[in-house]
C-alpha cells in the first residue's frame, strides 16, 4: 500500500495510482487581457480630446481673425507620428474637419475648438466605440458566454457611429447656444450703448459703460476683442465689423459703420443707433417667443401621454368592480 505500480488491471482501480489530469481552461487570463486593453483605450481617448495649450500661432491668429483657424491641421513640432499613419489619419479627418467648417464656420471659435479638434474628436468616439464592442463580444465569444455570430462586429459599428454622433451633436449644441448668447448679448450691448447716448456722453463712452454693466462671458468676448482693438491699431468701427462678419451678427457691422459716419463725418448716431437697438429688441423677443412655441410643442406629446395614462390608471380599477357586477 502506498507505493505506485506501472500496471494496471482492466475494470479495476488502481490504489494510490497517479492520474494525469488535462489542462484546465481559466477566463481568468482573457479577462485580465481585456481589461488591460480597455483602459489603455479609455486613457488613449482621454489623452486624445484633453485640450492643449494654444501656440503662439494660435493666438496671433486669434489677434489677426483674417489669418486661416485651421491651425490645428498643420504639423506641430515634436509630436510627429509616422508617415503612413499620418496620412491615413489625414486623409479621414481632412474631408471630415472640411464638412465641420463649412457647417459650423466660425461659430467653433464661441467653445475654442478646431474643425480639426472635433474631427478628431469624433473619430476617436468612432473607434474607441467600435473597439470597446469589439473587445467585449470576442472575449465572451471566447470564453463561451456568447455565440459566434457576424451581428456583433455589425453592432459594433453602429455603436461606433451613435458614440461619433453624440459627440457631434454635443459640439452642435453648444455651439448653437453660444450663438444664441452671443445674439442676446450684441442685442444687450447695442441697447446700453444707446441708452448711454441719450445721456449725452460721447460714443466712446457709451461703449465703456455698455462694456462696463455686461458681465457674462460673451461680454468679455467683446471687451476682449474692443479693447485689444488699439493695440492691434485697429479703429473701434472696424473692430466691430469684423465682429458682425466673423459672428454673422449683422447689427454690429450696421453699428461700426453708423460710428464710423460719427468719427469721418461728425454726424449724430444717436437716433440710428436707437432705431437699430429697437429692431435688434423686437428681433429677440421673436426669437424668445418662437423658442417658447418650440418647447410648448415638445412638451405636448409627453403631456399627453401623461393624461392618458393617469386616466387609464384610474378608470381601470372601477372597470374591473363594473365587470365583476355585470357578470356575477
Amino acid at each position: 500500500p502506498g507505493q505506485h505500480t506501472g500496471r494496471s488491471t482492466p475494470g479495476r482501480s488502481t490504489p494510490g495510482r497517479c492520474v494525469a489530469a488535462g489542462p484546465v481552461k481559466s477566463p481568468l487570463p482573457i479577462a485580465a487581457v481585456v481589461a488591460t486593453m480597455m483602459t489603455a483605450a479609455v486613457a488613449a481617448a482621454a489623452r486624445g480630446v484633453r485640450p492643449r495649450r494654444r501656440s503662439l500661432v494660435q493666438v496671433r491668429a486669434l489677434l489677426y481673425p483674417t489669418e486661416t483657424m485651421l491651425l490645428g491641421a498643420r504639423p506641430q513640432p515634436g509630436r510627429a507620428l509616422p508617415g503612413a499613419f499620418t496620412s491615413s489619419l489625414a486623409g479621414v479627418a481632412g474631408p471630415l474637419a472640411r464638412r465641420i467648417e463649412n457647417t459650423l464656420g466660425d461659430g467653433l471659435r464661441f467653445v475654442e475648438m478646431t474643425p480639426t479638434d472635433v474631427a478628431s474628436r469624433i473619430l476617436v468616439a468612432f473607434v474607441g466605440g467600435v473597439l470597446a464592442v469589439a473587445c467585449t463580444a470576442g472575449s465572451l465569444m471566447t470564453i463561451g458566454a456568447l455565440p459566434p455570430s457576424r451581428l456583433w462586429f455589425v453592432a459594433a459599428f453602429v455603436v461606433g457611429a451613435m458614440a461619433a454622433w453624440i459627440i457631434w451633436s454635443d459640439v452642435n449644441g453648444r455651439v448653437q447656444r453660444r450663438r444664441r448668447e452671443f445674439r442676446r448679448t450684441t442685442t444687450d450691448f447695442v441697447q446700453l450703448v444707446a441708452v448711454g447716448l441719450t445721456t449725452d456722453q460721447s460714443v466712446e463712452e457709451a461703449i465703456q459703460f455698455a462694456l462696463s454693466v455686461g458681465d457674462s462671458d460673451m461680454f468679455e468676448l467683446l471687451r476682449t476683442e474692443l479693447a485689444t482693438a488699439p493695440l492691434r491699431g485697429v479703429p473701434l468701427w472696424e473692430a466691430l465689423d469684423q465682429l458682425g462678419r466673423r459672428y454673422q451678427q449683422r447689427e454690429l457691422s450696421e453699428f461700426g459703420a453708423s460710428i464710423e459716419r460719427q468719427g469721418t463725418q461728425g454726424v449724430s448716431i444717436t437716433e440710428t443707433v436707437t432705431t437699430l437697438a429697437t429692431a435688434m429688441r423686437e428681433r429677440s423677443l421673436d426669437d424668445l417667443e418662437r423658442e417658447a412655441d418650440k418647447v410648448n410643442a415638445n412638451l405636448a406629446g409627453p403631456t399627453i401621454c401623461f393624461v392618458v395614462t393617469t386616466v387609464v390608471f384610474l378608470a381601470y380599477p372601477l372597470a374591473i368592480r363594473i365587470g365583476q357586477a355585470f357578470g356575477g
